[in-house]
């Protein structure tokens, strides 16, 4: 399971006062914590805080600096993303995301060029398509055409787009069933939400988070943008990869145990 760290999102308000701020104290403090709590990758998103090729450059700078992790990089700017991917030289890095828009095709080859990962959005030409059935043909499309362009399958990673259950009682059923079918149709590509996404707008969100969590892991998804610094997080990935046989032994859960009762 590929944990990436969703707390340097603009999109947060108070991520979005440090990054306008340029407060490096608190984004240097969340940077760490992510990476202590296990992070594999962080997602960086400036789209919001005004200029966001520079505050990119900024953050990735920070991210470098202050831990191991790999970078993804969240815009929608293909101008941002071309001058963004050269400062992340030495580390594993995604794009967060493609669409299946024009405006991305140009890009196609250089990202095969640069061995990024690249997450694929199978959003429609009015936003996000509704069915499972629907937004699989539009990554699948996306990912043949991506790989036509020279991006190595393995690099490609379908977002099964969850929305906000509070606006659409259907968002996990169609999140999940979108997961099976690319799973089923999609050969050699790995599967990524904004796992958040689901409890935007509920009470005790961490409730709903962590359940599904374990509703998606039981069905082979296998990486998420998540709150890795929740303990609650963090014990559920641990339960559920013993669970799912992605830990031999059961040694990495009780290594998890053994730590947190600390």
């Amino acid at each position: 399971m590929i944990t990436i760290g969703e707390k340097l999102n603009s999109s947060i308000p108070k991520t979005l006062e440090a990054i306008s701020a340029h407060d490096e104290a608190y984004l240097i403090e969340m940077i760490r914590l992510q990476a202590q709590c296990g992070a594999d990758y962080l997602d960086l998103n400036t789209a919001v805080a005004g200029n966001e090729a520079a505050d990119m450059e900024w953050l990735i700078g920070l991210v470098k600096d202050h831990c191991e992790c790999g970078i993804m990089i969240d815009s929608q700017n293909p101008e941002v993303v071309r001058t963004a991917l050269p400062l992340c030289t030495g580390r594993p890095v995604i794009l967060n995301s493609v669409t299946p828009s024009p405006v991305f095709e140009p890009l196609f080859s250089y990202l095969a060029e640069c061995g990024t990962g690249v997450v694929c959005m199978p959003a429609g030409e009015f936003g996000l398509t509704q069915s499972a059935e629907e937004r699989t043909k539009t990554a699948q499309a996306l990912c043949e055409n991506l790989v036509l362009a020279g991006v190595r399958r393995e690099n490609l990673y379908v977002d099964v787009m969850v929305e906000a259950l509070a606006t659409a009682d259907q968002a996990a059923v169609t999140a999940l069933a979108t997961l099976r079918a690319v799973r089923a149709r999609i050969s050699g590509v790995h599967t990524v939400c904004g796992l958040s996404n689901i409890s935007f707008g509920l009470p005790r969100r961490g409730l709903l988070n962590r359940a599904f969590l374990a509703m998606a892991m039981a069905e082979g998804l296998d990486s998420a943008i998540l709150d890795v610094t929740s303990p609650s997080i963090r014990e559920t990935l641990a339960a559920c990869k013993s669970l799912l046989g992605q830990d031999e032994f059961c040694m990495d859960y009780i290594g998890f145990v053994r730590e947190t009762a600390q």
